[in-house]
């Protein structure tokens, strides 16, 4: 991919890859501070017969990672890499010109070769991409290498035992930084499988509510409109040409519905011109007050919502208000807005009704009033009603302060969902090392540390309190890589550093002045490896406050034993550099997986809208396809205002009982139960058909249509009721039929289970 694209597609970055950029860059920030400090002694000693060489060398090895920092967030990774290969071949061979070229002492105070202190760069750097193996193998090697050097350059008296203690102590430095780089790449690759598959269920997630949601916006629709048309045809509720009219216009709203062709506003002027001729349409003498009329604009969703509701009010009050009530029914509706809000209002003083006996399978009041406010953000619906005192119907709507995310699904929630991982997402929050790693960490430094207490043990006065300062070191070591959560929580890492402290004074007692080895104050590097984990592990400012302290420390034993303040500081700037470069990695760690965290955030919703805008164009797409098989030849036929034979308005009822059993029993509407439930109600039989089984597809819906539809077949008169159970429950669903034998009701009630067997209740 070339780079340009690389940086505008920032969307396309796995934590994996964002982490490798932010570890070579990180690897050129600490190739740069250390090239820094090794080039005083890179200048002593050049080698006075091959200067370019020499200089070819310190610059290669420097300027390789260098360059690594500079091209991390510019090139492709495979650039990076090749780089990276390239840094880790001339590491070697700058060794190897070493071990062949200068395998000879340098002066004494200056037998550190200056190659020696980058030797952590090229194996971090190996470490970023290659496998574990071959980044720990590496470091072995290297350290071997970097022993044999010491010891063929030092001028101590055992140049062997310096060349050993070099060895561990940088295989101990490297295996630290190849772990925790290691760990990292782990932490980066889990949360890319666990973002993948968060983003796969959210979108799921996403696509189900959406489904749901289009499906109850059609099924508001088909209710109102199609259904109403359909029975009002075939009960004979009206003239031929008003179900003319009212067919037109269902079919100009199956149109607008396959064309998706609606307005984004409307203003409130608009809006209370179409409430008007709505209600003019469906409701005589209906009297219409628009008491205030401030908007500007409504989104069309929140209008076609409002219009939906409130003629449904109005053909349930026209329908039923009268119906016993001995005098003329007085309808009104009522509209008052202002910026942020409507309030319509449609009241009647009919019969009335007790809102607890409508029946949960009722599609017009859960649905096409309540449901369809409560799916526009802000919607709202209160129903009000007693028999014989009238019914009101309140819809409001509140304009959102803020545009808020489409809602999931109702009663769910991602932590429901198989394999979706909770926040956060980033890779420094869940950075934590393995616990094999964890305890070979803490051997190797036991071990290590060990052998440089004991080879400077003849350097040094007072023994044990060299001891009791390695138990102690070894104490804390236990405790900073030990099982806590990240940020290591602050008591303990306040005991790290009191056990660092008290190790640090216990030695400097320990250490006289004047000539000591080189690994004498072996504890600072120690301290130091602490520290890093420290930082590793979320506690950046303690661990920098701890240097400080281990700083106050060596100038105070410095004073102690008649050195200067610059000698004290002296003994501990050479680990600043160490540290200074494992907080870049750590701050360069979390500013990384906060954008990344961003970014996932912002991919999961582009993903969530596509999966809803998806979801809601197929299922549409599937609504209006059913729809104008099942009900546009019966509509199209209405358009024409010819009188209808008895038949023509049986079939027309057969058509809307079947379209409400795709609304009121989904999972049921397959065949052979289609056709079974047409031939059933063809003969008399009365069948309503129920699913609460939510939105996930029963397994057991084949065996229980065959079931019922072999039920409906003996059945030539009667009523037979079904029933999908909740899922959870021990039945898949149930069967009520009734039938009438010699005047009496006859009625069994059969259990279908969740494996397909029936039995009787």
């Amino acid at each position: 991919m070339p780079p340009r694209r690389a940086a505008s597609n920032r969307d396309d970055v796995s934590a994996t890859e964002r982490l490798a950029r932010m570890l070579y860059l990180g690897v050129g920030a600490t190739a740069l501070l250390f090239g820094a400090l090794s080039l005083d002694a890179f200048l002593r000693q050049v080698e006075p017969d091959l200067p370019l060489a020499s200089a070819g060398g310190w610059i290669f090895i420097v300027g390789l990672p260098s360059t690594l920092g500079f091209l991390s967030h510019v090139v492709p990774l495979r650039v990076l890499r090749r780089i990276a290969i390239s840094e880790a071949f001339t590491f070697p061979c700058i060794l190897g010109w070493w071990l062949i070229m200068r395998f000879e002492p340098l002066p004494k105070g200056d037998d550190v070769p200056w190659v020696l202190m980058l030797s952590a760069i090229p194996t971090v750097t190996i470490a970023i991409f290659a496998s574990p193996w071959t980044a720990r193998t590496y470091a072995v090697l290297a350290s071997i290498a970097s022993g044999i050097i010491r010891a063929a350059t030092s001028a101590e008296p055992q140049p062997v035992l310096v060349g050993v203690q070099d060895a561990l102590y940088t295989l101990l430095l490297s295996s630290v930084l190849v772990a925790l780089t290691l760990t990292i790449r782990r932490s980066a690759a889990r949360v890319d499988r666990e973002e993948h598959i968060r983003r796969a269920a959210e979108s799921e997630q996403a696509a189900r509510a959406a489904r749901r949601a289009e499906r109850r916006t059609i099924n508001a629709l088909v209710h109102d409109s199609v259904l109403s048309t359909l029975l009002m045809a075939g009960l004979n509720r009206a003239s031929p040409i008003v179900i003319a009219r009212q067919a037109r216009s269902t079919l100009d709203q199956l149109d607008a519905l396959g064309t998706h062709s609606r307005p984004s506003a409307v203003s409130g002027a608009d809006f209370a011109d179409r409430l008007r001729r709505q209600c003019e349409q469906l409701a005589a003498h209906v009297h219409v007050t628009i008491l205030q009329n401030d908007l500007r604009s409504i989104p069309a969703p929140v209008m076609l919502a409002l219009l939906g509701a409130a003629g449904e009010a109005l053909r349930n009050s026209v329908a039923a208000a009268g119906a016993g009530h001995p005098h003329a029914v007085h309808r009104r509706v009522s509209l008052s807005t202002d910026e942020g809000t409507i309030h319509l209002a449609v009241t009647d003083d009919g019969v009335g009704f007790d809102p607890a006996t409508v029946a949960d399978h009722r599609l017009g009041i859960a649905e096409s009033i309540v449901g369809r406010m409560e799916r526009v953000p802000g919607g709202s619906a209160v129903i009000t009603s007693r028999p014989g005192h009238g019914t009101s119907v309140d819809l409001f709507w509140v304009r959102p302060a803020i545009a808020t995310e489409p809602a999931p699904a109702a009663g769910t929630t991602l932590a429901e969902i198989p394999g979706a991982a909770s926040r956060p997402l980033s890779f420094s929050a869940s950075l934590g090392l393995s616990v094999h790693t964890a305890r070979g960490m803490v051997v190797l430094f036991i071990v290590v540390h060990a052998v440089l207490a004991a080879a400077n043990s003849d350097r040094v006065t007072l023994m044990p309190l060299g001891i009791f300062a390695f138990l102690v070191l070894s104490t804390a070591a236990i405790l900073v890589t030990g099982d806590a959560a990240d940020p290591m929580p602050l008591t303990r890492t306040v005991s790290v550093l009191l056990l660092a402290a008290v190790a640090a004074t216990l030695m400097y007692f320990h250490i006289p002045g004047g000539n000591v080895g080189p690994f004498a104050h072996w504890h600072l590097g120690a301290i130091t490896l602490l520290l890093i984990v420290l930082v590793a592990r979320g506690r950046t400012a303690w661990a920098w406050a701890g240097y400080a302290l281990m700083a106050v420390v060596s100038v105070f034993w410095a004073l102690q034993v008649g050195l200067t303040i610059g000698d004290g500081l002296l003994l501990v700037s050479r680990h600043a550099g160490t540290l200074l470069a494992g907080t870049l990695f750590s701050v360069g760690l979390r500013h990384s997986s906060r954008n990344l965290d961003d970014l996932y955030r912002d991919r999961s919703r582009r993903q969530a809208f596509l999966a809803q805008t998806g979801a809601t164009a197929s299922e549409r797409q599937a609504q209006v396809a059913r729809l104008n098989a099942m009900a546009r030849p019966s509509l199209e036929r209405l358009t024409r205002p010819d009188a209808m034979t008895e038949f023509q308005r049986d079939e027309l009822l057969l058509v809307e009982a079947s379209l409400r059993d795709a609304i009121r029993a989904r999972c049921l509407f397959v065949e052979p139960l289609i056709g079974a439930t047409w031939a059933a109600r063809s003969r008399g039989v009365q069948v309503v058909l129920l699913d609460d089984s939510g939105d996930q597809q029963p397994a057991s819906v084949v065996r229980t249509a065959a079931i019922v539809g072999d039920e409906l077949d003996r059945l030539t008169h009667g009523r037979l009721t079904v029933r999908v159970l909740p899922p959870g429950r021990p039945e898949f669903a149930t069967i009520m039929v009734e039938t009438v034998v010699n005047d009496a009701t006859e009625s069994r009630l059969l259990l279908i289970a969740r494996d397909g067997t029936v039995r009787e209740a």
